[in-house]
């Protein structure tokens, strides 16, 4: 059977991407050899999004007589938040199926092999097509040390299959997952140590996020260890014993279940021979997706060089079929905003003032503290700021980080500014109401405007 166009995963790059080629009239197929929707819908974003939104109105309902509110009592219900996470996941699976269907996409289910830029074989049949595009994804890395096979070591797939409740958790990584779960479970009431070998949480955003982080945790009781290394998981009487060293010292903690949330790996192993360029198990692309093998396209988590987001996967789903169509619809993949949802949330877009400086950039940052905003206090909002970069002579923005309520929601004015090469002073000019979020957004603005 001949397409115009095959895809290789049906995560949001290579939905995305069928979408994408079926308005532009290509017959296409969709080959998925798991669930409709990739990690994001089915064991990643969405059902950890679900128990950020219960642990978060969890966590408020324990402080409801700050507002005014008195409860008698509150408890979780497992059950209960289980079925309403399988309920989101499978409301949206649907619909994707749904529309898959309707828009004559061909959906293939079973393991697919690429043998070359123009023909994948799947379910012992040979495919062939104009192009080929791989979205394959990731999964979970691992961490390579001794008893990280022991029954209770568990991955971020592992905890988001069933939702299970611990007395007690090890967190061996504080990157977004980590952070994430360590913020659920620490509302669910869990004692939660979070183990990062970096020096601060999150540290692929600004020090400054991870930091200030770091000590929220702390201050609601999570067992926070930065600069420290994993070294061995064994078997204990009341679960598993993690040996860590930190500060040239060896130490140990003990707790029901380990979770090792130590990042992802591109799941790009795919190949009958040899497989395009590579660079760190990523398979290098050009702005478009193209890589070196003819009439082959890669996006999302299997491409190098870009983050594993998946906003990022749709941006270059939409990129590469206008590229393989000769069509618009261009989407700027030099800008874009990424997003953790703990409480408060964080997010961030463009260059820190560190990376700005280290690529020879003169830039300033202003900041604005989000306690002296109304809605912040309002809400009852805690330690929060938001930092915006620009460059000192042309004022134009390059960069933000935000912590605070509706942070993945508002850092998207940022985003919009960066990528159009908005001014301080042009951002400035725009009026913002009043009493929103948004206005720490100004504050921090006039914070910058005032180094320019």
């Amino acid at each position: 059977m001949h397409y115009d166009l095959i895809i290789v995963g049906g995560g949001p790059g290579g939905y995305t991407a069928a979408f994408e080629a079926a308005a532009k009239k290509l017959n296409t197929a969709l080959i998925e050899e798991r669930e409709i929707g990739g990690t994001c819908l089915n064991r990643g974003c969405i059902p950890t999004k679900t128990l950020v939104h219960t642990a978060d109105l969890y966590r408020e309902m324990k402080h409801a007589a700050d507002d005014g509110i008195v409860l008698e009592s509150a408890r979780l219900d497992i059950p209960a938040l289980n079925a309403k996470k399988e309920q989101v996941v499978g409301t949206l699976r649907s619909g994707l199926e749904k529309q898959l269907k309707a828009c004559g996409i061909t959906v293939i289910s079973g393991h697919a092999v690429i043998v070359d830029g123009h023909t994948v074989r799947v379910n012992e049949e040979e495919l062939s097509a104009d192009h080929v595009i791989l979205a394959s994804g990731s999964v979970p890395a691992g961490l390579p040390i001794e008893g990280s096979d022991l029954a209770g070591v568990i991955s971020s797939d592992d905890i988001l299959k069933d939702v299970p409740v611990f007395a007690s958790l090890i967190i061996i990584g504080g990157g977004v997952i980590g952070c994430e779960l360590a913020g659920i479970y620490e509302s669910f009431g869990t004692q939660v140590t979070i183990l990062e070998a970096m020096d601060n949480l999150l540290p692929t955003l600004d020090s400054e996020a991870g930091r200030s982080l770091a000590m929220l945790y702390k201050k609601r009781g999570i067992d926070v260890h930065c600069k420290a290394f994993a070294k061995k998981i064994e078997a204990a009487e009341n679960g598993l014993t993690l040996s860590y060293e930190e500060k040239g010292a060896l130490k140990s903690v003990t707790a029901e279940k380990v979770l090792i949330a130590t990042g992802r790996k591109a799941a790009n192993d795919l190949f009958a021979g040899e497989a395009p360029t590579k660079e760190k198990g990523r398979i290098v692309v050009d702005e478009n997706g193209c890589s070196d093998m003819e009439g082959l396209y890669v996006i999302g988590d299997a491409a190098a060089g870009y983050p594993q987001l998946a906003h990022t996967a749709m941006a270059m789903a939409v990129n590469a079929v206008a590229h393989m169509t000769g069509t618009d619809g261009h989407r700027n993949l030099q800008v874009i905003p990424s997003g953790v949802y703990t409480a408060p949330e964080i997010a961030a877009v463009g260059l820190s003032e560190k990376e700005a400086l280290a690529k020879g950039l003169s830039v300033v940052s202003g900041k604005a503290n989000t306690m002296a905003n109304a809605r912040s206090l309002i809400s009852g909002g805690e330690r929060g700021f938001v930092k915006i970069t620009a460059e000192k002579e042309s004022g134009r923005i390059v960069g933000a980080v935000m912590m605070c309520e509706r942070a993945t929601d508002l850092i998207q004015e940022l985003a919009a500014a960066a990528a159009s090469g908005m001014s301080v002073g042009e951002m400035l000019q725009v009026i913002h109401g009043h009493p929103t979020f948004t206005e720490v957004i100004v504050a921090a603005l006039e914070a910058l405007q005032k180094k320019l």
